[in-house]
């Protein structure tokens, strides 16, 4: 799968003079580079992944109640027992999403960590990120408009627990694409806080180096779409936050962060004033 996609962001480079000064990232695969209507700087806040994923939550479970309504008679006749252990079933498991998704609500908004399940480690609810991207289609709402409000979410719910980690814990993952300037000044950081710093060329690339650092927090910086998919299949145990970058050029090119936010991300999570 992995070869077919990189295969397919090659054909589409070297059809188009657009993208062919470029590397294009797996999660691009297929951009043509048309740069008109693009996103090249997202700032969106909390509240849009929050209300998509309400709305999410609403249609997963009324979609659950339909479809207990359609086959309760069956069971009831097959098996009262049965029909009535499958309803306290789905009732549990709903009241308990619903108060786990309050207690978010509350944690993100006030920023004060009630999440019991991810007070250490951050967001981890990718079984409803599909949902929440349809829903985000309907209105016209870009992929990536609601990939940085989600990653904005997972930081509020870190920065909420207010964790503290030693700086040979703690990983910062850089994309290939940043510009001249932003390596550089990145490097001076990681190397004033004295924490690991590693440019990664891909998705394998940062699981090797996930897997031979061990850290305990890792600040990932790079496109919403690659962000999510790391936080996505980093393990639980690891504290993420991301630096989502601004990509003036379009993706994969010349990309930049706001060095300032690095440095304040580093000195919050070593606990440094």
């Amino acid at each position: 799968m992995m070869a077919d996609q990189e295969k397919q962001s090659l054909q589409e480079t070297t059809k188009n003079p657009q993208v062919i000064d470029r590397r294009l990232g797996d999660e691009w695969a297929g951009w043509v580079g048309d740069l008109s209507g693009y996103e090249k700087e997202i700032k969106e806040g909390k509240e849009l992944f929050l209300s998509f994923y309400f709305a999410a939550l609403l249609f997963l479970t009324s979609a659950a109640m339909f479809a207990y309504y359609m086959i309760a008679p069956r069971l009831n006749q097959w098996n009262p027992i049965v029909d009535l252990l499958v309803m306290k079933i789905l009732i549990v498991i709903l009241a308990a999403l619903y108060i786990w998704s309050f207690l978010l609500l509350v944690s993100v908004s006030f920023n004060f960590a009630v999440l019991p399940f991810a007070r250490k480690n951050g967001l981890h609810i990718e079984w409803i990120y599909p949902v929440v991207y349809k829903i985000g289609a309907f209105f016209k709402i870009s992929k990536d408009r609601i990939g940085h409000s989600l990653v904005e979410v997972n930081n509020a719910l870190v920065y909420a627990t207010r964790k503290k980690f030693k700086s040979q814990n703690l990983l910062v993952l850089l994309p290939r694409c940043l510009d001249k300037e932003t390596r550089l000044k990145a490097a001076e950081l990681t190397e004033k806080y004295k924490v690991t710093s590693f440019t990664a060329t891909g998705g394998s690339s940062a699981r090797q180096m996930i897997k031979k650092v061990k850290p305990d927090a890792i600040i990932g910086v790079a496109c919403e779409r690659d962000l999510i998919a790391g936080m996505s299949d980093t393990p639980g145990s690891i504290t993420v936050v991301g630096i989502p970058n601004k990509r003036p050029f379009g993706p994969c090119k010349d990309t930049a962060i706001d060095t300032e936010a690095l440095e304040n991300t580093i000195k919050f999570l070593l606990k440094i004033s």
